[in-house]
């Protein structure tokens, strides 16, 4: 198993440019099957940027997408997972993992972030 962080957002909206870090030694895939797991697809640029990086780079025998969440964004999106855990209405969200702008992200439940959330001024918060 390996793990990669891509990100293509700032605070709620996609720059439309897609970050890659980690340790993945792309040549490491060749030839075998991978199984991408995110947690959550909306505009799909992330992966319609990522998964043609790994399947040139690489040269593996299958690239899927399994995701926790799909977001129901009103116009097809530039890539479609395999497998889908929900499929959630257009709204930004928080928690389980998911964060703004590096907060929030440990929340023990998922939640649409509200304007106070994003207005929260973490330099603030006394521990």
């Amino acid at each position: 198993m390996e793990f990669l962080r891509v990100s293509s957002y700032h605070g709620t909206e996609s720059t439309g440019k897609v970050k890659i870090s980690g340790g993945l030694k792309v040549e490491d895939l060749k030839g075998k099957d991978v199984i991408i797991v995110e947690d959550i697809i909306d505009t799909g640029t992330t992966l319609s940027q990522l998964i043609p990086i790994l399947q040139e780079q690489g040269n593996p025998k299958t690239v899927e997408v399994c995701t926790l969440l799909s977001k129901r964004i009103g116009k097809p999106a530039a890539y479609t997972a395999k497998y889908v855990g929900f499929s959630i209405p257009c709204h930004f969200i928080i928690g389980y993992g998911l964060d703004y702008n590096e907060i929030y992200r440990d929340l023990r439940d998922i939640w649409v972030i509200s304007q106070k959330g994003i207005d929260f001024d973490q330099s603030e918060w006394a521990e």
